[in-house]
């Protein structure tokens, strides 16, 4: 089967860090988002965590952990260690905890391991990716594994898909989304808390804080500072938007704003959830 296409190296820093992402094979275009590859590096010297983005992501780590990183509406502390090379493959919104046979809610603000999701699916593919020896082959090993879980006739919920996909636009509203998909909005919510991790409102807040990001590091921001982009990019106000970055990253809108310029002139935008999300065609 053909492998991981490489689309975008995204980082390669005088820290020793190289992160990059990659697009999926086209047999699993529809159920991941990328993989990615961290490096072993020599930590930057400021203590910003896993940011939240809506996705899930299983990592396989050089030193023989599986792990799986939840739906997080807060930031959480890195999972693996910076001496190991991690492999990592990101599911969409709805797609991560339904191919894992877990609830999206067992997972929420959580890092666990593989092994300790008591569902077939996961053991399956722990079983899988428990077999890659050496970081060079992850890609396609993991890859293999969940073209097996496909084939046990797995498929993704649509709707939800579709709903994900519409509340990324700022001027989205619930009900019409719920509308759209065919949906009440109570069942809306019961099912973005099984597939999601938390409901269609805190999804839509965590992709705002993601246009945060983007902005930042796109440099939009710094014409009008951040109270002339806020409504842009879907806050009411200045305030809002602080109190929105402070509940997801734990730092004030300025923190984080220098945090991301750090890392990126360390040449590791992108990594930890921060942004710079590889671009499809």
């Amino acid at each position: 089967m053909p492998t991981p296409r490489e689309v975008a190296e995204i980082s390669e820093s005088p820290t020793g860090l190289t992160y990059r992402e990659v697009s999926p094979p086209p047999a699993l275009a529809d159920v991941i988002e990328c993989f990615w590859r961290r490096e072993r590096w020599r930590p930057p010297n400021h203590n910003l965590g896993v940011l939240p983005d809506g996705r899930v992501d299983v990592i396989w780590t050089s030193d023989g952990q599986v792990l799986v990183m939840g739906p997080q509406s807060r930031s959480l502390c890195r999972p693996a260690s910076s001496q190991v090379v991690v492999i990592g493959v990101r599911f969409p919104p709805a797609v991560g905890p339904p191919l894992l046979g877990v609830p999206a809610r067992e997972l929420a603000n959580t890092h666990v391991a593989l092994d300790a999701i008591d569902a077939r699916p996961a053991a399956a593919l722990l079983r899988d990716l428990l077999r890659i020896e050496d970081d060079a082959a992850a890609p396609a090993g993991i890859a293999r594994a969940l073209m097996r879980r496909l084939d046990s006739a797995w498929t993704p919920d649509l709707a939800l898909r579709r709903a994900a996909t519409l509340l990324e636009n700022p001027k989205a509203k619930v009900g019409r989304v719920a509308d759209a998909v065919g949906l009440s909005e109570r069942q809306l919510q019961r099912r973005f808390r099984e597939a999601v991790g938390y409901g269609p409102k805190t999804l839509q807040r965590v992709f705002r804080f993601q246009r945060l990001i983007g902005a930042i590091e796109s440099g939009c921001e710094r014409a009008g500072g951040l109270a002339a982009i806020a409504p842009t990019i879907g806050y009411a106000d200045q305030p809002h938007l602080t109190r929105d970055t402070r509940a997801f990253s734990g730092l004030s809108p300025v923190q984080l704003e220098l945090t991301l310029r750090a890392l990126s002139d360390e040449g590791a935008a992108g990594v930890f959830k921060t942004g710079a999300r590889i671009q499809r065609g």
